[in-house]
């Protein structure tokens, strides 16, 4: 609340100073609130209502407000997804990583199933093929 206080009283004082106009021995233009001579000129200040003041800072502040909060939803979503899209990548690769160990370490007859549903077991070649696929992929989007 204090700080709502010392702007009104600053634009209330504002409003009811004198201001003058007055052109130096250089010729430059000076403003002041004490003229230093006779050759000055007063100068009118509009008078700016105090709520009306007000209010236009209350508009501002309340827009910017909005403003930096979309910005605050708009941040942590991106990095809500981020986050999930991190997860999602670590998941596939300990699944890519736990594939590749099951097929180096061999010992187990590996298939595929077929379009009828039936197994068909993999060859030396084909279980090879697969491993560099998968060792393909793990490099490409695990490292």
């Amino acid at each position: 609340m204090p700080t709502l206080i010392l702007p009104i009283a600053f634009v209330s004082l504002m409003a009811t100073a004198e201001v003058y106009k007055w052109v130096d021995e250089q010729g430059q233009t000076n403003y002041g609130e004490n003229p230093p001579g006779t050759d000055t000129q007063k100068i009118q200040i509009r008078e700016v209502p105090v709520n009306e003041t007000e209010e236009m800072q209350n508009q501002q502040r309340e827009k910017l407000l909005r403003i930096y909060e979309e910005e605050r939803n708009l941040k942590m979503e991106e990095k809500l997804k981020a986050e999930k899209l991190k997860a999602e990548k670590k998941q596939y690769c300990q699944n890519l990583e736990n594939e590749l160990i099951k097929y180096q370490q061999g010992g187990y007859v590996y298939y595929d199933l077929d379009e009828n549903g039936e197994r068909k077991y993999l060859s030396d070649e084909e279980m090879s093929v697969h491993i560099k696929l998968l060792q393909k992929d793990y490099d490409k989007y695990c490292k």
